[in-house]
């Protein structure tokens, strides 16, 4: 899952997961500074092009802020 949020407001109310089944994945890689794995995906919901999603807590997280 990928939980889709904006940090800019209330988390709570805006949050979103997605299944790594319904998104494509564009690139995936590991952050030079955080060490951390990320993905670049898109998904039919936002289509305005790839979004960033980063992996830490144990969970892939893609703040739109």
């Amino acid at each position: 899952m990928i939980k889709v949020f904006n940090s800019a407001y209330n988390m709570e109310d805006n949050v979103r997961h997605i299944a790594l089944e319904d998104v494509t994945i564009i690139t995936q890689g590991i952050c030079q500074w955080t060490k951390r794995p990320y993905i670049f995906f898109e998904h039919k919901d936002y289509p305005l092009g790839p979004l960033r999603a980063d992996f830490y807590n144990n969970e892939w997280k893609c703040d739109l802020d």
